[in-house]
């Protein structure tokens, strides 16, 4: 137990210390939700919700408001575990090298990652609910947590097998618009073919679609995006296990934290 708590300090401290993606998500997600009435005209727009199969009519700007902020948290997220685990990863071998249990260091992971979701979708659930009453809030931020670690989860996996902070975000940018654009009812309100429930977005967008704008919110879109989750997890901790074989005395790791930990100045 001591292991775990010592790795889930280090690992959330890792996530706070990104204090750029704080700072974009805190300045991007009410400036996107205040802006949207402004930048969609304010015209009806149907559009097909294919998880219940129903014809639903909505503003275009609460659609595109739903939209954008599924764009932005997910990117955000995955640069954020992307970012963080990059910097965590040779830290994590040495301990791992000098006998930390491995367990505890994954378990510390998916803390991590589930406490940050978790708040990234709060945030923007009550900025959503000063300016707009979606239907269902909590369904509102059950999409917006799975979004989020969809694409948390992808940002570990790429951050285990890309080599530069360069190509993840490249890869994360161009996969979040290939994976989302086709979802948007602004883009596609009448989707069609076998592809998109195959998407990694696709559950946390029905979910969001349905939890602002329809009567009912159907559970099957959650289970798709928890499929991603797990999936994608299970390859980064997999990858990190497969990483980490190499091991030396089990004591040996309170020397790695003492050597991460910063030295007292001296003084004169």
């Amino acid at each position: 137990m001591r292991a775990y708590r010592i790795a889930a300090r280090y690992h959330l401290a890792e996530l706070a210390k990104n204090t750029l993606a704080a700072l974009l998500l805190a300045v991007l997600i009410p400036v996107w939700i205040l802006a949207a009435p402004q930048i969609f005209a304010a015209a009806s727009l149907a559009f097909r919700l294919r998880a219940t199969g129903r014809t639903l009519t909505a503003s275009t700007d609460h659609v595109g408001m739903i939209h954008g902020c599924l764009g932005v948290v997910m990117l955000l997220m995955a640069f954020l575990t992307f970012s963080a685990a990059r910097q965590a990863g040779p830290f994590d071998r040495r301990l791992t090298a000098a006998g930390y249990p491995r367990t505890p260091l994954l378990l510390a992971k998916a803390t991590s990652l589930l406490s940050a979701a978790a708040l990234v979708a709060l945030y923007t659930t009550v900025w959503t609910l000063a300016v707009w009453s979606p239907r269902h809030p909590g369904f509102l931020w059950l999409g917006l947590f799975t979004a989020c670690l969809v694409y948390g989860s992808l940002g570990l996996v790429l951050a285990l097998f890309l080599p530069g902070e360069l190509e993840g975000m490249v890869v994360i940018f161009v996969t979040s618009n290939l994976d989302l654009l086709p979802q948007s009812p602004l883009v596609n309100p009448d989707p069609h073919g076998f592809l998109g429930p195959l998407l990694p977005m696709y559950g946390s967008t029905q979910t969001c679609l349905a939890a602002g704008l329809a009567p009912t919110t159907p559970l099957r879109p959650v289970a798709a995006s928890l499929t991603w989750t797990a999936a994608l997890t299970l390859v980064a901790l997999l990858a990190f296990w497969i990483r980490t074989r190499e091991r030396q005395g089990a004591g040996a790791w309170t020397h790695a934290l003492s050597a991460r930990a910063p030295r007292p100045r001296r003084t004169r």
